[in-house]
Order: C-alpha cells, then sequence, then structure tokens
C-alpha cells in the first residue's frame, strides 16, 4: 500500500543550503571578476600606450626625414594633438584605467625619475591613473 500524501517540494533546511551555496559560489566569483576585468585593463593600457608610442616614434621619423639637419629635441611633437593634426593617429585612446584621452607626457629634457615635464616636447608618455599594477609598479611608470 503506497501513502499518497507525500508533499513534493522544498523544506526550509533545503532552501537555506541552497542559499549558502549559491552564496558561496557567488562571493569566490566575484574577485576572480575582478581580478579577470582588472588584467584586461592592464593588457589594453599597454595596447594603448604602445599605439602612443609608435605615433610619437612615426612623427619623429617623418621630421627627421623633412628636416634632417634639425637637433634631435625639435622633430618631437610639441604636444600628443599634433599626432592626430600630422595624420598619424585619428584621434588620442582612451586611458582605460581613467577613462579619458588624457595623458601624462615627459620631454627629451626631463630627469628619467621626474614627476612633472617641462612641456619640450612630447618624448614618452604614461598613463595618470594613480594605482598599482598586479606586478607591484605603478601604472605611471609604464
Amino acid at each position: 500500500m503506497r501513502n499518497t500524501d507525500l508533499r513534493a517540494g522544498l523544506t526550509l533546511i533545503e532552501l537555506m543550503v541552497c542559499t549558502i551555496i549559491i552564496g558561496v559560489l557567488a562571493g569566490t566569483a566575484l574577485p576572480l571578476s575582478r581580478n579577470f576585468i582588472q588584467s584586461k585593463k592592464e593588457e589594453l593600457l599597454r595596447e594603448r600606450l604602445r599605439e602612443l608610442r609608435q605615433g610619437i616614434d612615426r612623427y619623429y621619423e617623418k621630421a627627421r626625414v623633412q628636416h634632417a639637419e634639425a637637433p634631435d629635441e625639435t622633430l618631437y611633437p610639441a604636444r600628443l594633438d599634433d599626432l592626430i593634426e600630422e595624420r598619424i593617429l585619428r584621434r588620442l585612446p582612451v586611458d582605460p584605467m581613467t577613462g579619458r584621452a588624457e595623458w601624462g607626457t615627459r620631454s627629451t629634457s626631463d630627469p628619467l625619475d621626474a614627476g612633472t615635464t617641462d612641456g619640450v616636447n612630447v618624448f614618452d608618455v604614461h598613463s595618470l591613473a594613480t594605482g598599482t599594477a598586479f606586478d607591484g609598479t605603478a601604472y605611471t611608470s609604464w
């Protein structure tokens, strides 16, 4: 003889166990997703810096061909917008860490450890993001 009065469904304990399991899984996944997003932003920052530096190098080579006798420091762009005006770049890339198309620059006459630039020309670029990468280096030193 079968008991037909068995109830189908979840008990309160089963519901609590499922909730705890989902909470543990979500608590594990959230930091992993943050690390994944951060590492992708760092990859993108490296790409954008490489793009800008290649643009500066192309500008320099173009100016060197046109003005062979000019001193080196005058062959670099005076500002990043010169790369756009000379059609080397279509637009300044956005810094993925700050979300803005603003970059720190270094001049040929700046000391290597200078925190600011004298603005003579644009020899190198760096991120304006405050923060530290996974490898322990500051984004401003990239």
